[in-house]
């Protein structure tokens, strides 16, 4: 008798456990009976034991691991190098005798400079200067002066900077020529430009000539310009 309602026990006990597994997910059995450190709520207790807070060791390896971390490097801004404007050459200009006149037995030009290029150049300093005929002969030139007459640049001397096709003016007296070469009229300006600028001869406008000799047959002449203008 005891053994019949052993056996009876036991059948109800397992007819109750499989009706439990049928009542629960097979994926949630494990979870359901015997949950895990994982599926519990987490928190974290700091100093104070308040949830959410960080332990001091945990908050300093924090710092630490901050700390070791490079700065971020800020971006580099380029900034333009200012170009260089270029010197004026004779490459970049064009000349013309706008006006000849006459004055106590000395000849004046009035002449006329452009820059024909596209890039704007510096004018500066004093050009050397000659006289010159259609024939292309030098008839005086400023270089028998020595270094005043040569090209160059003094300081002080005014910058010029000339835009495209922009222009400047200036006067040029020439006196005393007494040379054996007849001059091919009609005469023209020429210019030694400073800081290895070339030379530019200007085209010739009407009534050039050469001045008369005041003194001995082979005395240079004298030439010289009153600077540059607008």
């Amino acid at each position: 008798m005891r053994r019949t309602t052993l056996v009876l026990t036991l059948a109800a006990m397992l007819a109750l456990g499989a009706c439990a597994s049928n009542d629960v997910p097979s994926s949630d059995v494990s979870s359901t009976l015997f949950p895990s450190a994982a599926s519990q709520p987490s928190t974290s207790a700091g100093a104070s034991g308040a949830p959410g807070s960080m332990s001091p060791a945990a908050s300093a390896s924090a710092v630490a691991t901050l700390s070791a971390r490079p700065a971020a490097s800020p971006s580099a801004t380029a900034t333009p190098t200012p170009a260089a404007t270029a010197v004026c050459t004779s490459a970049m200009l064009t000349a013309k005798v706008t006006l000849w006149e006459g004055a106590m037995g000395s000849q004046i030009a009035t002449v006329r400079l452009t820059n024909a290029s596209s890039t704007t150049c510096d004018l500066r300093g004093t050009p050397g200067l000659q006289l010159v005929d259609a024939g292309g002969h030098v008839l005086i030139d400023s270089k028998v002066e020595g270094a005043s007459g040569m090209p160059h640049v003094s300081p002080g001397d005014k910058s010029w900077l000339l835009t495209a096709n922009a222009w400047v003016t200036t006067m040029v007296q020439v006196s005393n020529y007494c040379g054996a070469t007849t001059p091919v009229l009609p005469t023209t300006i020429g210019f030694l430009l400073p800081s290895d600028g070339g030379r530019l001869v200007a085209a010739a406008g009407p009534g050039g000539s050469a001045p008369p000799c005041y003194g001995s047959p082979g005395d240079p002449g004298v030439i010289a310009m009153n600077g540059w203008a607008h």
